[in-house]
């Protein structure tokens, strides 16, 4: 897994092989720092078993500096990621996706305020994945509860309804560019399928490795091996 820097000093990516097939990001939001770690620990852990991959630990440096939501800018990097930006955040993360095409794009978050754990499987079919149901059914044998109820009513980017931590979205060919990062990498096929978990926030810190641990073995080593 090697280094490399980005055109904003503070931000970096680690790839493997020359065709990588795999985009994982964490850090797009500053308030959700503390799966960063587990996500490296994760990726260290399990590199022989998955495909050539791009790794972006820090998506917003300076949001993770501050520990808020929003960058050193006050952009939320997941309500204006755009191709006209002038971020310097937003540019270098475009500079990374330059030139590649992946399968799988995937990006880990936490939900603050949350005890449940929840994920968006997002692709252009509206195929139902059982990787990911038989990983939240081993989320929640650990005990972890899996939301059943609406992620947001308050953000009108959400307001969707989850069955058993899971909910499935089918990508429209149409579908404009709406400020996210996971419109802008399927808009443009730079990736296929997207992944959201959302690492429960209010769980203690072993809890959520286990549930980042149990992503990696039940969907990803499993889809690739």
């Amino acid at each position: 897994m090697r280094k490399y820097q980005t055109s904003e000093p503070s931000l970096f990516y680690y790839q493997t092989g020359e065709n990588p097939r795999l985009l994982i990001h964490t850090g797009t939001h500053g308030d959700e720092y503390e799966v960063i770690d587990l996500v490296m620990e994760a990726v260290k852990k399990y590199e022989d078993y998955l495909p050539s991959f791009v790794f972006v630990p820090v998506v917003s440096p300076s949001a993770v500096a501050k520990r808020t939501r929003n960058n050193g800018r006050g952009i939320d990097m997941n309500r204006e990621f755009y191709s006209d930006s002038d971020d310097k955040e937003v540019v270098a993360n475009i500079e990374i996706l330059e030139n590649k095409e992946f399968d799988l794009f995937v990006s880990f978050h936490e939900d603050p305020g949350s005890s449940f754990y929840y994920i968006y499987d997002v692709k252009f079919s509206d195929r139902v994945d059982e990787l990911v149901l038989a990983h939240n059914k081993k989320v929640s044998d650990m005990g972890v509860e899996l939301l059943n109820g609406v992620d947001d009513p308050d953000d009108d980017f959400l307001g969707y309804e989850f069955v058993d931590g899971y909910l499935k979205l089918t990508h429209r060919e149409e579908y404009d560019d709406d400020g996210t990062v996971s419109a802008w990498v399927l808009n443009r096929r730079k990736a296929s399928e997207y992944y959201c978990p959302e690492i429960p926030g209010l769980v203690d810190i072993a809890t959520k490795r286990k549930i980042v641990e149990t992503f990696f073995e039940k969907v990803l080593v499993e889809r690739y091996k």
